[in-house]
């Protein structure tokens, strides 16, 4: 318990550059791209996967009923054994940094679980659907990475339908019902609704905190220290970010040498969408209602 209210003490102060954060991101989403951006990653010649990262086992998730998975919920599914990871980004894609991200991830025959802004996927659809060309699994974080804590029902229905609707149209083989909550603020009431739609929600075990930290060296310092202290979990990184991009081949690395199996985490069954209209304005800075809970 003590942890888990140093965490959320930590988190709070925080909000507010993370708002900024995705808020710059998005605006840079908003504009036009070159042709050298809006392109997906050029053919990569065949990889030898023999020594390499690679996949330990695909995990298929069955959603019926939604589900929670990671540290902070009190009753979470099964999914890891010790020393497995999954790992995750969150906010892309990116036209820059997720190209950057999946030649890391071919480079070591693993994969990994995007939860996309709706927006982005909106404006960067070739990318979106590169990354689920190249056999990751695509899952959404809201429409503009709303905090769901202070928000309506309503609005927050809205973030979540309608990004799925924007992945539903833009992925050939569709979105999976996976859910991460933006800022980890996750309301009864709203994990209540996913668990209706069948959708998993999924938090986190390991932080990279690479939305802070100025330098690769420093992500690669925060994930191993967490997984030292957990012995496995579901990463977190994000790939909207330079420094990310530039860690992820050292992390991959490092992983592989420190012996972790990689777990890829793909749905049992498709996500069924529902009509919703998409936000039309950017959401006003909010603090997180974030509270972690006692395992």
């Amino acid at each position: 318990m003590k942890n888990a209210l140093l965490f959320a003490a930590l988190l709070l102060p925080t909000v507010a550059l993370a708002e900024d954060r995705v808020a710059n991101a998005a605006a840079t989403a908003e504009k036009p791209a070159t042709a050298e951006q809006a392109a997906p990653p050029a053919a990569k010649a065949p990889v030898d996967c023999k020594n390499a990262l690679g996949v330990s086992r695909v995990l298929e998730v069955d959603t019926t009923a939604g589900g929670e998975y990671g540290e902070q919920y009190m009753h979470p599914r099964p999914l890891l054994e010790k020393g497995e990871v999954v790992i995750t980004f969150d906010d892309g894609p990116h036209p820059e940094f997720t190209p950057q991200i999946l030649v890391a991830l071919a480079a070591e025959c693993t994969k990994a679980t995007f939860f996309y802004v709706g927006r982005m996927i909106k404006n960067f659809p070739d990318m979106a659907r590169q990354v689920q060309a190249e056999g990751h699994t695509v899952g959404t974080h809201t429409y503009t990475h709303r905090n769901l804590g202070g928000t309506s029902m309503g609005q927050a229905e809205q973030q979540i339908e309608s990004t799925f609707n924007v992945a539903e149209a833009t992925l050939p083989n569709g979105v999976a019902p996976f859910f991460r909550f933006p800022y980890l603020s996750d309301p009864q009431r709203v994990r209540d609704y996913l668990a209706k739609r069948n959708i998993a929600v999924f938090g986190i075990d390991v932080d990279s905190f690479d939305w802070r930290v100025r330098t690769p060296e420093k992500v690669m310092h925060n994930v191993f220290s967490g997984l030292d202290k957990k012995g496995g979990g579901i990463i977190l990184f994000h790939d909207i970010h330079a420094n990310t991009a530039k860690s992820i081949p050292a992390v991959l690395a490092e992983l592989k040498k420190r012996s972790y199996k990689v777990v890829h985490l793909v749905p049992k069954s498709r996500l069924e969408a529902v009509a919703a209209a998409e936000p039309t304005q950017v959401a006003p800075r909010r603090r997180a209602h974030r509270h972690r809970r006692a395992r």
